[in-house]
């Protein structure tokens, strides 16, 4: 399965949004316009969420993230693919408390009913402050019908 080819400092400005958004989940993505990797940070609107229904969104941004409305729409401009735009990578968050890996809750927001929600991208999850440098990644794989981690290389 491909690894996740991202730069030194592509990774690095990852890790430094996790920090800066301590001690809740930070969330990105990495589009890559020509040959160049971006990391856009975007906005975490699970506390919103929470205020709003917490019967329906018992979690806050501390333990979960979430995106909003206008960053879907970007990551869906990303995701086809336009070159004034450029193209959906990987999308990213922090985990705060447990390290990085692959949750139930992060498999759960990456499908859509049985279906990967963006089955051609990697999942990337960061470490909190307190490991700088943990990040591991995640692909779907068709013929395990499940996420299974890739490589990180940031080499």
């Amino acid at each position: 399965m491909q690894p996740l080819r991202i730069g030194r400092e592509v990774l690095d400005a990852v890790l430094a949004h996790a920090r800066e958004t301590h001690p809740e989940e930070c969330c990105g993505a990495l589009v890559r316009k020509a040959v160049t990797l971006e990391s856009w940070r975007l906005q975490n609107v699970q506390n919103e969420l929470h205020r709003r229904d917490p019967a329906g969104n018992p979690r806050t941004a501390v333990t979960a993230y979430a995106l909003g409305v206008a960053d879907v729409e970007r990551l869906d401009a990303a995701r086809a693919g336009d070159p004034a735009v450029g193209t959906l990578e990987a999308i990213y968050h922090s985990h705060t408390k447990v390290g990085a890996y692959f949750s139930g809750e992060d498999r759960a927001r990456a499908m859509f009913g049985d279906e990967p929600l963006y089955p051609e991208i990697a999942w990337l999850v960061v470490s909190d402050s307190r490991e700088t440098g943990e990040a591991r990644a995640f692909r779907w794989d068709d013929e395990r019908r499940d996420f299974v981690e890739v490589a990180v290389d940031a080499g």
